[in-house]
């Protein structure tokens, strides 16, 4: 049991950690329960203080969005790990998916990379360029359509490797995320470099999460903990209102 607990205990840090980030991202939007938002509210707390803490190691205080993009890839990446280790001691079910230098060092790995860093440029041009702020007015839509495309591409592209259902499902989770991260709060200090190097070292962070995940997790081991970690949210969330209509969640004697 003490095996068990040991060799799983990165993945539920991971798992945990991710959900309740992505929920403290959600507090603005979401009319949590009581309880829920006093345990989101601490965990925000502590996530914004150790990854603040992490980044003023380099005298560098990001925005707060940056903030939570970088939690997060700090608990998928222990996701990753996790399920390794995990698959790693398992003597039934192991899954076959070795760690060697070629699930990094590949073309698709670099095509992946072209195609976030040509995403994160596209996204970041109308703060610079007139062009692109006038392109991005008239076609909204469009504009962030392609974003989009690129990084779902990107993520389905460097998980060539995996099931493509494995693929397509973590690429949906991580949009999802994207958008989740719009609702940001967790800075507890002003930020003392621009949105763009905010942004910057969130995408460095991303890559490094992404390069992780493509070296070390098993594919099928990895997905799940990603579904698990996305429905334990919609559960917390459907409690809460489920919690405000009143509805009691055990039969009434």
């Amino acid at each position: 049991m003490f095996q068990w607990l040991k060799h799983c205990m990165l993945t539920w840090l991971g798992i945990l950690g991710g959900a309740l980030t992505l929920l403290s991202n959600l507090q603005g939007v979401l009319d949590l329960a009581k309880w829920a938002d006093y345990l989101v509210s601490k965990w925000a707390t502590v996530a914004a203080s150790a990854v603040q803490s992490l980044t003023e190691t380099f005298d560098i205080r990001v925005s707060a969005e940056a903030n939570s993009m970088i939690a997060m890839a700090l608990f998928v990446s222990f996701i990753a790990v996790g399920a390794r280790v995990e698959n790693e001691f398992k003597v039934e079910k192991r899954e076959v998916h070795p760690v060697v230098w070629s699930n990094i060092f590949n073309r698709r790995v670099l095509l992946a990379l072209v195609l976030y860093t040509a995403d994160v440029v596209i996204l970041s041009l109308p703060a610079f360029l007139y062009v692109a702020a006038s392109t991005y007015l008239a076609y909204p839509s469009a504009y962030i359509g392609v974003c989009l495309f690129l990084y779902c591409a990107a993520i389905v592209v460097g998980l060539r490797g995996w099931p493509v259902w494995t693929a397509v499902v973590v690429a949906i989770s991580m949009l999802g995320l994207s958008f989740i991260f719009a609702y940001s709060s967790g800075s507890l200090m002003e930020p003392n470099v621009s949105e763009t190097a905010s942004t910057t070292i969130a995408a460095v962070c991303a890559i490094l999460c992404g390069l992780i995940v493509v070296g070390l997790a098993p594919p099928l081991a990895f997905t799940r903990r990603i579904i698990f970690m996305m429905v334990g949210v919609a559960a917390v969330v459907l409690l809460s209102q489920v919690n405000h209509l009143g509805i009691a969640a055990t039969p009434l004697t």
